[in-house]
């Protein structure tokens, strides 16, 4: 049986998506729908996605809206997720241990380790070669760049984006709507949100 999935936004991050989904054998199709962008591969807007859900033209969504727009991710999400099914894509070079608790919607890119205990909420992208330790929770709606790395037992809220190359020591806790930049060490909590930078991580707006 072929099993087709509907992405929300053709931009770049849905082509990524798409691309892991076909040729890791995720899916056998995939489909567009976009709410900004009109061409021969979309297939409608949101409103157009929920129809063809209900006329079974598809079997899964996941969100490909990048970074920059996480506030953007997480309002779709939580519109579309009792109205649609949502899937996941785990790439097959990743270990993920079988403790851990992938959520609804998540994109897992290739060569990530997911260690003991470890949850992965809802709509979460995590880039090329990150690794989560073990007991560390990432919120919903996050956004992880390549190799990002977060120690033990470390709390990533929501709608958090960690920039290519975020370390992350143990026992911290990032609240919500935190942006950590390229290549920044993180080793105290951060508990007002803002863009952080630096070795150790500042807040520098």
């Amino acid at each position: 049986m072929n099993k087709v999935l509907a992405i929300l936004g053709a931009g770049e991050l849905g082509k990524q998506i798409a691309n892991f989904a076909l040729k890791d054998n995720h899916y056998n199709k995939v489909c567009f729908y976009d709410d900004f962008n009109v061409n021969e591969e979309i297939k409608g807007n949101t409103n157009d996605l929920i129809s063809d859900f209900n006329n079974k033209l598809f079997d899964e969504l996941i969100i490909g809206i990048g970074y920059n727009h996480l506030k953007a991710s997480e309002e779709k999400y939580t519109f579309l997720k009792n109205k649609v099914k949502f899937g996941k894509i785990i790439h097959s070079t990743s270990w993920v241990d079988q403790s851990a608790i992938i959520g609804d919607g998540c994109v897992i890119y290739p060569k990530c380790v997911i260690d003991k205990n470890v949850i992965i909420k809802n709509n979460t992208i995590l880039n090329l070669s990150c690794t989560i330790a073990h007991d560390t929770t990432i919120g919903s709606s996050c956004f992880l760049a390549p190799s990002v790395s977060v120690a033990g037992f470390c709390e990533v809220e929501n709608q958090c984006f960690l920039g290519i190359g975020t370390t992350i020591k143990d026992n911290i806790k990032i609240v919500n709507h935190t942006t950590i930049g390229a290549g920044t060490v993180v080793v105290k909590n951060i508990i007002e949100k803002g863009i952080y930078v630096g070795n150790p991580a500042k807040c520098i707006k």
